[in-house]
């Protein structure tokens, strides 16, 4: 446990992207050396989940997992991510309970369900198109 709260770090310096090592290649010279990136998923954190931190806390549960991610998963991840905030950011403060319950849609369907379900929605939407469409398009 920490002795006071100035020591407790505000926030963990998260690298996100790749940087070469300065200096460091391989006996070649043609391959470089980069860090790891450090990404923190909080994406599936739901606001339920969390607990509030005062001085009546007598222990903090904490996981850390470390694991190998590939990058075609980190970029998924961060788009999601990121698109979520800015979502949350243009609806206003109301909108975590909201993206809270797509969270949870997300992880209780079935995966099969949500890919049906999208492909029904791209048929539905190319046959309105089809019947709109000529109508527009029809000389005046």
């Amino acid at each position: 446990m920490f002795a006071s709260t100035d020591s407790i770090p505000s926030k963990l310096t998260v690298q996100t992207d790749v940087h070469l090592v300065p200096g460091q290649r391989d006996e070649s010279g043609t391959k470089g050396y980069y860090n790891p990136i450090i990404f923190p998923n909080e994406f599936w954190h739901f606001k339920s989940q969390y607990i509030e931190i005062n001085s009546t806390t007598p222990t903090l549960p904490l996981q850390v997992v470390f694991q190998p991610m590939s990058y075609f998963k980190f970029q998924m991840f961060a788009s999601m991510a990121f698109g979520f905030q800015e979502a949350a950011k243009k609806q206003g403060g109301s909108s975590a309970a909201e993206m809270d319950e797509v969270k949870r849609m997300l992880i209780e369907t079935n995966p099969w369900f949500l890919g049906l379900t999208g492909v029904v929605s791209v048929l539905h939407v190319v046959s309105v198109g089809q019947v709109l469409v000529p109508q527009f398009l029809t000389p005046f």
